[in-house]
Parts: structure tokens; C-alpha cells; sequence
């Protein structure tokens, strides 16, 4: 149990360290600084947001289901994939800025203008591509979570923690341990 709750507390990290990049200002600013298309930011974003709505209902079943199990295995590894990507991007950006500032202070140097890239870097042309990939991963990834009914928990205070089925089920109710049962307290 105590692994499975460290589990889901890493998976979720490492969810929330994606959904940081994603909103971090040298991203941003390097999609825009590049010309980049930032709608491919705003689908990993809410594909990252789909798959992060479920992420409890899958630690909770991931126990008596395989293929939910593997289920979260794959999607740690997606998330890791766009976070490595997103960190990437966030490395070039601050190479592009130092280069940006090293160039207007040494203007008359002409050495330096011809180390300089003339115009698209080896990265940029691989972004896009591997950006493709990973949306591609994760549209996979959120789609599986509809087959594999997987459900959006929903929190109604003290800490208790229900199922939306369930929560349909008691809303009229007055929500005691005897309700509910004790294993959600």
C-alpha cells in the first residue's frame, strides 16, 4: 500500500513538473521566438490534463487490473519522454538567450558571426518531429483511459476521496463513515 501511495506521489510529480515547463516563460518564449507552433504546447497540456484527471482511479485499480497497471507504466514513461523534451527546449532557450546577449555585446566580432547558426538549428528541425511523437503517445495514452474506464475521482472535503459513479450515488445523502464505508476515511 505504502508503495503504491509513493507511486502515485511520483507519477503525479512528475506530472506536475511537465505541466511547469509547459507554463515556464523560455518555453513560451521559445516557441514564439522560433515561430513555433504553441497549439502543440496547448495539446500537450490538455492531453497531460486528461490523462492526470484519472491517475487516482488508476492507482486504486491498478492492483486487481493488469492492463491498468500497464497502463500507468506507459504513461510514466510518456510523461518522462515530454519532460525530458520540455527540458530540452528550456536548455535551448537559454542558449539562444546567452547567444542573443554574447552576440549584441561583441558586435564587432566577426569570428563569432560566423559560428553563429545561419538560421534553423539541428534542434529545431528535430522538435517538431519528436514533439509529434510524444502528442501521438499521449493521444494513444488517453484514449486507452476511456477502454480501460477509467473515472475522474472527485473530492468532497475531510479527505474523502469518492468515485463519480459513487458520488452520484450518495449526493442526496448525508455523507457518514456508515454511507460511505470506512476505508474511504
Amino acid at each position: 500500500m505504502a508503495g503504491a501511495l509513493v507511486g502515485g506521489a511520483v507519477l503525479s510529480a512528475f506530472l506536475q513538473v511537465a505541466f511547469d515547463r509547459l507554463a515556464s516563460p523560455a518555453v513560451l518564449d521559445y516557441f514564439r521566438d522560433k515561430k513555433l507552433d504553441d497549439k502543440l504546447l496547448k495539446k500537450m497540456k490538455v492531453l497531460l490534463l486528461s490523462i492526470n484527471a484519472v491517475v487516482d482511479d488508476a492507482e486504486d485499480k491498478h492492483y486487481t487490473n493488469q492492463h491498468v497497471s500497464e497502463w500507468l507504466d506507459m504513461v510514466k514513461d510518456a510523461v518522462l519522454d515530454a519532460e525530458d523534451l520540455l527540458d530540452e527546449i528550456h536548455t535551448e532557450a537559454s542558449k539562444s538567450k546567452l547567444e542573443a546577449e554574447f552576440k549584441t555585446a561583441n558586435t564587432s566580432s566577426k569570428v563569432w558571426r560566423s559560428y553563429l547558426p545561419v538560421s534553423v538549428s539541428s534542434f529545431d528541425k528535430q522538435l517538431h518531429s519528436r514533439m509529434e511523437e510524444i502528442l501521438d503517445n499521449l493521444e494513444t495514452l488517453a484514449r486507452e483511459k476511456d477502454v480501460l474506464r477509467l473515472e475522474k475521482c472527485q473530492y468532497l472535503g475531510f479527505g474523502i476521496r469518492l468515485q463519480v459513479t459513487m458520488a452520484k450515488n450518495i449526493k442526496n445523502d448525508v455523507v457518514t463513515p456508515q454511507t460511505i464505508g470506512n476505508s474511504y476515511l
